[in-house]
C-alpha cells in the first residue's frame, strides 16, 4: 500500500497522506515524493489545483521519528549529514509549494502537528473542519522548529507564532483562523463534500488566471507601491492577452 495516494481527475491533482495508523506521520521518503509530485503537477497544463489531505481523521501529526539502532558506540551525525538527510528535503518541499505555478489547497479534518502543520499552512488555501487542531510541538523535545517557522512566518503574526512555538499548545480551528493558519472553517458534518465543492469552483477558472493570482500574492507583498502596481498591470495584461 502506497504511503501517498495520488489521483488526477477534472483538472485536480489530489495527494493523500496514507498512514492513518500512525497519524499520517511523514517519512522523509514521502516528503521527497511529495516534492517531486508537486513539481511535476506544476508544469502539467491539464492541472489547475493540487489538493493535499490526509487519509482518515488526521492531516498529519508530523514527521516520523525513528529511535536509533542499539549500539555499543553511538554514532553522531555531522551537520552536513543532517542537512542532507533532513533539512534539505524539508526545504525542498517548502520551495516546491511556494514556486508551484498553481494553487495548493489543504483540507484538515483533524490534527495538523509539526511538519503537518507547516505543510497545511504553507498551502495557498487551508480549509479546516471545526474539529481541526494545530500545533508546533517540537520544543517538547528541545528541538527548535525553525524550518516550520520559516514555512509559516509569512502568514502568522510574530507574537502568535512565538506563543505557539514556546508553549507547544494545541490550538483549535477558530484560533488557527485568527492566527492566520487557516483560510476557512467548514462544519464537520459534510466537510469532504464542502471541500470538494470549494475546489470544483476553483477549477472553473482559467489556469493562467489562477497562476497569476498565486504569483502576485507570493511576490508583490513588501514591494514599493508603484512597483507592485506595475507588476499587477503586467500580470493582468499577460492573462488578458492569452485569452
Amino acid at each position: 500500500m502506497s504511503n501517498l495516494i495520488v489521483d488526477v481527475e477534472n483538472s485536480i491533482a489530489r495527494i493523500v497522506i496514507n498512514r492513518p495508523e500512525s497519524g499520517n506521520r511523514l517519512e522523509m521518503s514521502m516528503v521527497k515524493e511529495m516534492t517531486q509530485l508537486i513539481n511535476d503537477f506544476s508544469f502539467n497544463m491539464d492541472i489547475k489545483v493540487i489538493h493535499l489531505t490526509g487519509q482518515g481523521d488526521d492531516f498529519s501529526q508530523g514527521r516520523q521519528l525513528h529511535k536509533p539502532e542499539p549500539s555499543n558506540i553511538p554514532l553522531k551525525k555531522s551537520a552536513n549529514q543532517i542537512r542532507a538527510e533532513v533539512t534539505d528535503p524539508l526545504l525542498a518541499v517548502y520551495a516546491a509549494m511556494k514556486s508551484c505555478q498553481i494553487p495548493l489547497v489543504s483540507s484538515v479534518f483533524g490534527n495538523a502537528f509539526g511538519l503537518g502543520c507547516a505543510i497545511a499552512t504553507l498551502c495557498d488555501i487551508t480549509l479546516a473542519s471545526s474539529k481541526a487542531r494545530f500545533s508546533l510541538p517540537e520544543m517538547k523535545s528541545n528541538l527548535p522548529p525553525t524550518l516550520a517557522i520559516s514555512a509559516v512566518m509569512h502568514v502568522v503574526p510574530r507574537k502568535a507564532l512565538a506563543h505557539l512555538v514556546y508553549s507547544t499548545d494545541e490550538i483549535d480551528a477558530q484560533q488557527a483562523f485568527e492566527y492566520g493558519f487557516v483560510s476557512k472553517i467548514l462544519p464537520i458534518e459534510n466537510f469532504s463534500e464542502l471541500v470538494n465543492d470549494y475546489i470544483a469552483k476553483l477549477v472553473t477558472r482559467d489556469r493562467a488566471a489562477l497562476s497569476a493570482v498565486k504569483e502576485y500574492l507570493n511576490l508583490a507583498p513588501g514591494k514599493d507601491f508603484d512597483i507592485a502596481a506595475r507588476y499587477a498591470s503586467n500580470l493582468l495584461s499577460g492573462v488578458l492577452a492569452s485569452q
